[in-house]
């Protein structure tokens, strides 16, 4: 028996794809960073290649240095991000005032355990997704908004821990999409390209 199958809105469908990839984009900006674009890793190289041309720079102007190597890669994310800020707009409005059903609403009315589950998965996402929108645009414009590093601590750590949400629900999702083609809700796939079955 089917349990996903029905009509996809085109506007969900678009949402769906442009947010798959600009998660997607978020994500391996934030894994650059994390290692080939490790701003430590980088001061490093660039103290032992300077230090082969007799040329001495201290710790502080070789992180510097990194953090302007790196800048066009984190410029990436930050595009990201607010392409994001704005699907998760777009999507806030299509439940709000286009009416179109939300998760909370999916899950009160089935009584099948598992689309509950499925549904309460989306929920969680899309309340991390917001999270991550605005703790985003607060480290952003952190300085514009007169709060300090400190302040924001927490704030940057949890949207950092996010990473992992999204790791866990992306390969979740990708499992459980296709275990659903293959069994009760064949033509799932075709359908987030075409609007039906």
């Amino acid at each position: 028996m089917s349990s996903f199958l029905g009509d996809k809105s085109l506007n969900l469908r678009v949402w769906h794809w442009l947010s798959s990839i600009t998660i997607v984009g978020l994500l391996f900006t934030y894994i650059f960073r994390l290692s080939w674009f490790d701003k430590n890793d980088l001061a490093n190289i660039i103290v032992t290649k300077l230090s082969d041309f007799n040329i001495v720079i201290s710790n502080d102007d070789a992180i510097s240095l990194a953090k302007l190597i790196r800048a066009d890669m984190w410029q990436w994310h930050y595009i990201f991000g607010f392409i994001l800020v704005f699907l998760i707009i777009f999507r806030l409005f299509a439940f709000f005032i286009l009416k179109e059903k939300n998760p909370i609403q999916k899950i009160k009315t089935t009584n099948n355990s598992h689309i509950k589950f499925v549904k309460l998965a989306h929920a969680i996402f899309y309340v991390v997704t917001i999270y991550v929108c605005i703790s985003g645009i607060l480290i952003f414009f952190r300085e514009d908004l007169g709060l300090t590093k400190s302040s924001l601590s927490l704030v940057k750590d949890l949207h950092e821990y996010s990473f992992w949400f999204y790791l866990f629900f992306i390969f979740s999702h990708i499992i459980g999409v296709v275990k659903a083609e293959n069994s009760t809700d064949k033509g799932l796939i075709s359908e987030m390209f075409s609007g039906n079955k």
